[in-house]
């Protein structure tokens, strides 16, 4: 079992090397090479990652090997980022963070919650209760992704 902790700034860098490596890894079957490559062209700058989690809450998960995962839930009930390390898809991280999401927005008087949900994280917030309530076409460096507005009463 993962510790599940708040994020800390130097926590930034192993964030934005794990969303990179997760995209470009685990996205593989729903995404083509170009739909990852316009969705994470590069591992994000520190410092602008350091800001995107500081400014929402958001609880990483770390194991042996360090950080497997994080979360981040904005103070609107957004979401927004929700990631886990390729090899530790299916062991249960991504469940207690969103546990621990779930009791802090619950707290926060939060009604509702919602979420730009990818074709691998969409089956990940369904088994949690969530819903679709449409489908999305983003455009990110020329290229059209597929994403799902996603939605989970409290």
């Amino acid at each position: 079992m993962d510790s599940i902790r708040s994020f800390r700034p130097e926590d930034a860098e192993a964030c934005a090397r794990l969303f990179y490596e997760t995209v470009r890894r685990a996205a593989g079957p729903a995404y083509g090479d170009r739909e990852r490559e316009a969705w994470a062209p590069e591992v994000p700058d520190t410092r602008d990652w350091c800001q995107r989690l500081a400014a929402a809450e958001t609880w990483v998960a770390e194991d042996r090997e360090g950080v497997s995962g994080f979360m981040s839930l904005t103070p609107q009930g957004l979401v927004d980022l929700a990631y886990v390390r390729a090899d530790r898809i299916g062991s249960g991280v991504a469940h207690q963070l969103h546990g621990a999401l779930l009791q802090a927005a619950r707290a926060a008087g939060l009604e509702k919650l919602e979420t730009d949900a990818s074709d691998l994280a969409r089956v990940f917030f369904e088994r949690q209760g969530w819903h679709v309530v449409r489908v999305q076409r983003p455009v990110r460096m020329g290229v059209a992704l597929t994403n799902y507005r996603m939605e989970r009463s409290l």
